[in-house]
């Protein structure tokens, strides 16, 4: 094994990963947990509810820890496959395929990984999986940007090999598999911020949709899109009662939960 040409790719991938985090979930720290701290009922998802100082520098570390992990693992990949070792569609000239084809793939690429998302993420909510894994990352009730990635390693990394698993089946651009997964985690950060935003892209849920599921724990499960959450009945309804002991993701009878918030007073993004 060439050491020097794995730390050549290990250490950017490491780095590019905390720079995405400390850039857009440092942004939008100062925006709104700096200077709007005064006026969370305008912009905040869960006003009456922060993280403590010590939670915010818990979910810090862990974040970054484990995009340090990720870019290892990412890093080690990438080594692996420019290296011949590994045997796997990914081609680097579009002219290999056509642009048609490219960015067909792309989206399919995405479509994917989002749906393989949805059903670890959903795993992860079985009593044995979300008590002794995934619980980790519920204890962060009030989400913050920081959150993100503040999970137990064995989770990151299911959700790190779902994201690979496309690529061992369909020919991708190498470009359009960075691009997705590039945002999968700016999106996540958002999705995480506790900040009330709406997107302008169609298909890019709401951060309340998130945020629904940190404060309810087992319902909402779909990572970008929520057509998974629509299609299997675990989308948030109204008169349904949710909570850390209700599994499944379809709630149980009885127990409005609608907090009343009108989507017209979310920021677009």
């Amino acid at each position: 094994m060439d050491w020097s040409a794995w730390l050549a790719i290990v250490v950017p991938s490491i780095l590019g990963g905390l720079l995405i985090l400390w850039v857009v979930a440092g942004y939008y720290h100062v925006r709104y947990y700096v200077l709007r701290r005064h006026e969370p009922e305008t912009w905040k998802c869960q006003p009456k509810r922060w993280l403590r100082p010590e939670q915010q520098r818990e979910a810090m570390w862990l974040s970054s820890r484990n995009l340090v992990i990720g870019g290892v693992l990412s890093g080690t990949f990438i080594y692996a496959l420019t290296e011949g070792l590994l045997d796997i569609p990914i081609y680097f000239e579009i002219a290999d395929y056509g642009l048609a084809y490219t960015l067909a793939s792309t989206v399919l690429l995405f479509v994917l990984v989002d749906g393989l998302a949805y059903y670890a993420h959903r795993a992860l909510h079985f009593k044995p999986f979300f008590r002794h894994v995934h619980q980790v990352h519920h204890k962060f009730v009030a989400t913050s940007p920081w959150v993100v990635t503040a999970m137990h390693p064995v989770e990151f990394i299911t959700f790190q090999a779902v994201t690979f698993i496309p690529m061992f089946f369909i020919p991708l651009y190498y470009l359009s598999a960075i691009a997705v997964f590039v945002y999968i985690l700016v999106f996540n950060i958002i999705d995480h911020s506790g900040v009330k935003l709406v997107s302008r892209i169609p298909w890019q849920g709401p951060s309340m949709f998130h945020d629904d599921h940190h404060a309810y724990f087992h319902v909402n499960f779909g990572q970008c899109f929520t057509l998974w959450d629509r299609f299997h009945g675990t989308l948030r309804r109204k008169g349904r009662r949710y909570g850390v002991d209700v599994f499944g993701g379809k709630g149980a009878r009885g127990g409005a939960t609608e907090d009343g918030s009108d989507p017209d007073e979310f920021v677009k993004y």
